[in-house]
C-alpha cells in the first residue's frame, strides 16, 4: 500500500497544510525519523536541521522526532519502531548518492512496500520520482552522479520543485532531452500519493507538463493510476 506525500519545498509556514495532511496519517504516539543528509552540514549543521523540523512538527501535534544523519547498515526492522519517514531537501544528487551507496533506497522502497508512510520536501520529493535530473537547474552534481533514476514512485512522472512560471522553457527543454513527464510542485503545493491516484494538496495548484502540453492540476485535483 502506497502512502507517499510529496511537498514543493517550502518553508513550515508555506508547507502547513501539506504538513498537516501528513500528520493525520501517521501514529503519533510513534516517533517521526527525519533523515536530513541532503544538506551540507558544512553549511548547515544537522543540528540546526533538527531543531527546525522539531519547531516546525510540535506545533501540530508532533512531539517525537528521531534523526539519522548515517543510512550505513540500518535495516527495514530498524523502521518498525517509526510512524514514518520524513526526506528533507537539500541537494538532490548527493542525496541519491548517499542513499544508493549505504543501500537504503533498498530498504527504503521495501518500507514503501509494506505501508510504511514517507514524506518527501524538495529533494526528498525528487527521488521519489522517475528522474531527479529535473533539479539540475539548482543543484551542482559535484559527485559526478551517473545513475539519476529516482524510485519512479509516482506514476511515471519527474517531480519539479520550487516551480515558477519562468522555468517553463527550462521544463519543456527537459522533456525534450529525456522524454519525461513532470509534476511541477511550487512551494505551497504538495502530493498525496495512493495506490487509487494521485491527490494535489495544499494552497496552490500543480502543473502538469507532458506531451499534449502543460496543464493545472488546481487543489485536489485527482489522477486516477
Amino acid at each position: 500500500m502506497t502512502n507517499l506525500f510529496l511537498s514543493g519545498g517550502g518553508d513550515e509556514i508555506q508547507t502547513k497544510d501539506i504538513d498537516q495532511a501528513f500528520v493525520q496519517s501517521i501514529n503519533k504516539h510513534k516517533p517521526m525519523l527525519y533523515i536530513p543528509i541532503a544538506m551540507d552540514e558544512k553549511h548547515i549543521p544537522y543540528e540546526s536541521c533538527y531543531e527546525w523540523i522539531t519547531n516546525a512538527f510540535k506545533s501540530i501535534g508532533v512531539n517525537h522526532i528521531t534523526m539519522w544523519t548515517d543510512l550505513c547498515g540500518k535495516s527495514l526492522e530498524d523502521l518498525q519502531g517509526v510512524s514514518s519517514v520524513y526526506i528533507g531537501g537539500g541537494n538532490t544528487f548527493s542525496l541519491l548518492h548517499e542513499l544508493t551507496q549505504t543501500g537504503f533506497i533498498d530498504v527504503l522502497s521495501l518500507y514503501i512496500a509494506k505501508g510504511g508512510i514517507v514524506y518527501g520536501g524538495s529533494a526528498g520529493a525528487i527521488v521519489l520520482g522517475k528522474d531527479i535530473r529535473t533539479c539540475a537547474h539548482m543543484d551542482t552534481n559535484k559527485i559526478g552522479l551517473k545513475m539519476t533514476e529516482g524510485l519512479n514512485l509516482v506514476d511515471e512522472y519527474a517531480i519539479w520543485c520550487h516551480y515558477h512560471p519562468e522555468q517553463d522553457e527550462l521544463i519543456h527543454t527537459y522533456q525534450k532531452d529525456y522524454q519525461q513527464n513532470v509534476i511541477a510542485l511550487t512551494e505551497e503545493t504538495g502530493l498525496k500519493i495512493t495506490e487509487q491516484g494521485i491527490k494535489v494538496i495544499g494552497s496552490k495548484k500543480a502543473y502538469c507538463f507532458s506531451r499534449e502540453g502543460k496543464s493545472v492540476l488546481e487543489v485536489s485535483h485527482y489522477i486516477n493510476i
